[in-house]
């Protein structure tokens, strides 16, 4: 199954362009152009919020943020979603964005490894990639609440969506293994709509 449900499978090349391609700043700064440059868009702060992650609630995860209020939080597992995952990360929480009128979701995924690092998290998932010709492809150091993050942007082509599609995940290790918070929106403008309560998620994140 892909990361994107109706979109189409990765099929070659992305992982040897992402190589080809990946650059690296430890700014911290980003925009919606996927280069990682400009100044981040803010999330609107009138804006209602409900707060996920905590114990008894849809998504108990080793964190808590805030998202909208009209957004629908469900619960995720690799057995639910038939074996559902990105490289060695597993889908445990999903944001569908779509009941606010935005043609996107945010989704959290696990990845206990012990071994691995938020770089390598990350590279897992460019690699599979369901965009052909990846390009643009920047890592940066970030912060995500309290955890010491890696983010990474891009662009590539899809059949469905379009040239210049893009992309965003953000990675961080918890007592839990990696996380990894993906931006998953099913056009480019979407992906704008996305990025300020992407952003909203990152600074309000807070450990359990």
């Amino acid at each position: 199954m892909t990361r994107h449900g109706i979109r189409t499978a990765f099929t070659g090349g992305a992982a040897v362009l992402a190589l080809l391609t990946t650059g690296c700043s430890d700014s911290g700064s980003g925009s919606d152009s996927g280069s990682g440059s400009g100044s981040r868009p803010g999330p609107d702060p009138e804006m209602k919020t409900q707060r996920i992650g905590a114990a008894g609630g849809a998504c108990e995860l080793p964190f808590t943020f805030d998202a909208p209020a009209d957004w629908k939080v469900s619960p995720a597992s690799a057995e639910a979603m038939g074996g559902f995952t990105m490289g060695m990360a597993e889908l445990v929480c999903e944001l569908d964005a779509r009941h606010a009128g935005v043609s996107g979701f945010v989704r959290l995924w696990n990845d206990p490894t012990q071994s691995a690092t938020s770089r390598l998290v990350l590279e897992g998932f460019v690699s599979e990639s369901p965009l052909k010709k990846v390009r643009n492809v920047e890592y940066r150091e970030v912060k995500a609440g309290p955890y010491p993050a890696v983010e990474v942007s891009y662009e590539g082509d899809h059949d469905l969506w379009g040239d210049g599609q893009k992309e965003r995940h953000l990675a961080f290790e918890t007592a839990k293994g990696f996380t990894v918070i993906d931006i998953d929106a099913q056009h480019t403008p979407a992906h704008g709509e996305l990025l300020p309560e992407y952003e909203r998620i990152r600074k309000t994140l807070r450990e359990s």
